[in-house]
């Protein structure tokens, strides 16, 4: 059997990583890699599985837009020290998928969630506000029965986004994107579908330093910071790819 790599400390290895995206590098990792945690992580490996994409990606994604904050590290969310996944999960306090039961949208990603998955079985509509530049703004999001249906719901909508992403550079003729740039933009479209379109043929390439933004509150750094934090997760193999 060959020797294996030795891994490196988690300090160093995220020095490395801020120091190769230029972003703050959140260390996800530690809501996955404790046996405490398993029942989530199963559920993100197999929900994953069944609609192609990497359970590393889609739970780096999931614990940045809320579900590490406000469901991991809820310590009364554990039970005989394991995390509960029959508890409701809000779309939009802990997964980031705010549009989730809007009428208009819920179509666009049906095709990829499981065949019985339906309004009042998995979740119920329910109404949230968000404040944005021009005021307040109400969001259709929805509340899930459990981690399953919850889990389900934000793989659908980010498949739904790398599908636009997708769409859009095979309309402009570009190649086939690395990794690192198809993780950052299939999130670029998850928040903005539109402006990511626009940048994503401005940029005339899959290129993701091609801005001199600083603020983590542009999409931009974000993407990078997400990037750079499915790095840190992917190097100490917790999830199976």
């Amino acid at each position: 059997m060959g020797k294996q790599e030795k891994k490196k400390p988690y300090l160093v290895r995220k020095r490395e990583l801020r120091e190769e995206y230029n972003v703050y590098v959140s260390a996800y990792g530690g809501y996955a890699n404790d046996e405490r945690e398993r029942p989530a992580v199963e559920i993100f490996e197999n929900v994953a599985a069944t609609v192609s994409l990497k359970p590393s990606y889609l739970f780096n994604i999931a614990v940045g837009e809320g579900f590490g904050k406000f469901y991991l590290d809820v310590e009364g969310f554990y039970k005989d020290n394991k995390i509960q996944t029959n508890r409701r999960v809000y779309g939009f306090l802990q997964l980031g998928i705010d549009f989730f039961g809007s009428k208009k949208e819920y179509p666009r990603f049906e095709k990829y969630l499981p065949k019985d998955y339906n309004v009042d079985d998995e979740y119920k509509i329910s109404e949230s506000f968000r404040d944005e530049a021009h005021g307040e703004e109400y969001v259709p999001s929805a509340t899930f029965k459990d981690l399953q249906s919850g889990i389900e719901a934000i793989a659908a909508v980010l498949k739904h986004r790398e599908e636009m992403f997708i769409r859009a550079y095979k309309e402009f003729g570009y190649g086939n994107p690395s990794e690192d740039e198809s993780a950052y933009w299939t999130y670029y479209f998850y928040q903005k579908e539109t402006e990511a379109r626009m940048r994503l043929g401005n940029n005339g390439s899959f290129n993701i330093f091609y801005s001199d933004e600083t603020s983590r509150e542009t999409i931009h750094i974000k993407a990078l910071e997400r990037v750079a934090s499915w790095r840190y997760l992917l190097y100490y193999n917790i999830f199976s790819s």
